[in-house]
């Protein structure tokens, strides 16, 4: 055969080998890309690994605790994008992406000059994550824009002033377990965004919390038992809406609309003292054709709001509607012809069964539909496979938790695991350890200290020593004999 026809086949051969390692070895990794501002990922900003996910594909991104002071935009006002990404953070209150800025100053600057993070795509998901704007009592300052549709947040911080939260007409969004806090109008605009247990918490100074303007959707009066034409923009279910310290009595409306076919609902929610009696407030005269209504507020113990001072064109609603037309299913598909159920996006999968564990590894059950397993040591992000066994080759002891992704990224509950015993030297002294008590072979002096060094006993000539008032957990054993023989170790104690 020819030298040079060995070459091509060799350069053939080479290029499949690449293709294939980059497909599957890809396909063995959940995250496309890990994110740390400690430079421990792919990439030390968000916004970078964004912009390498390709187009058109769904992409997972996994991102370490810390604060990225950056803006994020997926896609642009001019060109969306068809990535479909999940971010995924460490922790809610530990990955923050933040900037400061408002609309005041040089040069006129939008909202989308100065949002933090901005969404022009469909199909987004993002959990565990805190997104915020800084600025602080200065003008408009958004943290977040939503200008596409199908876009879910589960778990995450939006935390601003003014409009810290701003959505597009036409547009579909889902909050489950999130917490969304400013002070004037700090969810405004379009949409038809759905909130679910969610916590709407207000800060000293403002009074607004919704600002909606036109609704994409609305249930004609013909067909409502109330007799009143629905808009369907912000519904709130089973939340609560508090306010931090100092913030008056009295001091807060539900609601304001900022166009004249504005709508808010609030179903089964629980208010705190801040919000007035009156409910709602008025503004140029939108109101009258307004949607502004409620279903069986209560106060944050629980007991029925006294609603007998609501503003007149705000309504309480029947259950009628509300189970009507009120609900997902419907909400999500009146106006609009692609399906959307976050409900079903948001199930966490199930959560790993610990089989086994030894001095140093531990192994799972494999869940089912999980695409890979997030695995924590003492509270902080370690590692992530797609095995159901993991060994930890360090001398660290901790407690480790596993976490199940599911197919978009969304997280499962933790199961946690203590590996067994391990002392370190010689063991000759040490006879027993149960749930009730460590022993020896012979009276010893014994010494026992708390992982960070804090002793816990220090005994002479004893033959063993209770655990049974002793927290369980990790701890170091020193031991000594009268002949200055000596071990020391680390210990679990039940």
């Amino acid at each position: 055969m020819k030298s040079s026809t060995k070459n091509s086949i060799k350069t053939l051969l080479t290029v499949i080998l690449i293709v294939c390692f980059n497909i599957f070895g890809y396909s063995r990794q959940p995250f496309r890309f890990i994110v740390a501002a400690d430079g421990t990922g792919d990439f030390t900003s968000i916004q970078a690994a964004m912009n390498s996910c390709p187009e058109g594909e769904q992409s997972l991104i996994f991102i370490k605790n810390g604060t990225y002071a950056e803006q994020v935009s997926l896609g642009t006002k001019a060109a969306s994008s068809s990535k479909k990404i999940s971010l995924i953070g460490e922790s809610r209150d530990g990955v923050v992406i933040t900037h400061s800025q408002s609309r005041r100053g040089s040069g006129s600057p939008t909202f989308e000059d100065i949002c933090t993070v901005k969404l022009y795509a469909t199909d987004f998901y993002a959990e565990n994550i805190t997104i915020e704007n800084t600025a602080g009592n200065t003008g408009m300052a958004e943290a977040l824009y939503t200008a596409g549709d199908r876009q879910t947040f589960k778990n995450c911080r939006i935390l601003g002033y003014q409009d810290t939260y701003r959505s597009k007409k036409g547009t579909r969004g889902y909050f489950k377990d999130s917490w969304i806090e400013g002070a004037v109008d700090f969810i405004y605009a379009g949409g038809s965004l759905i909130f679910d247990d969610c916590t709407i918490n207000c800060v000293k100074g403002g009074g607004y919390i919704t600002a909606p303007e036109d609704a994409f959707a609305y249930v004609s009066i013909l067909n409502t038992e109330i007799r009143k034409t629905l808009r369907l923009s912000f519904l709130f279910r089973n939340c609560s809406i508090t306010a931090n310290e100092g913030v008056p009595e009295n001091s807060y409306y539900l609601g304001r609309p900022w166009n004249v076919n504005a709508g808010t609902f609030y179903l089964n929610c629980y208010l705190g003292n801040h919000i007035r009696p009156i409910g709602w407030q008025t503004w140029n005269g939108n109101e009258t054709s307004a949607s502004f209504a409620e279903y069986n507020s209560m106060d944050l113990s629980g007991n029925p709001v006294d609603v007998s001072s609501r503003a007149t064109w705000s309504f309480q609603l029947p259950k009628n509607d509300v189970d009507k037309y009120l609900t997902p299913e419907f909400f999500y598909s009146k106006g609009y012809t692609t399906p959307y159920d976050p409900i079903s996006i948001c199930i966490s999968p199930e959560a790993p069964v610990i089989i086994s564990s030894t001095n140093d590894s531990f192994s799972w059950n494999p869940v089912s539909n999980a695409i890979g397993y997030l695995i924590f040591k003492n509270g902080s992000f370690l590692t992530v496979t797609t095995n159901t066994t993991y060994t930890d080759n360090s001398e660290e002891i901790g407690t480790y938790s596993i976490k199940s992704i599911g197919n978009l990224g969304v997280l499962s509950d933790a199961s946690n695991v203590t590996t067994d015993v391990i002392i370190t030297e010689e063991t000759n002294f040490i006879k027993e350890i149960s749930k009730e008590k460590i022993s020896f072979e012979k009276e010893v002096d014994i010494k026992l200290f708390s992982i960070s060094g804090k002793k816990i006993s220090n005994l002479r000539n004893v033959n063993q020593i209770s655990t049974c008032n002793i927290e369980k957990g990790w701890y170091v054993l020193e031991v000594n004999d009268n002949f200055g023989l000596r071990t020391k170790g680390k210990v679990f104690i039940y």
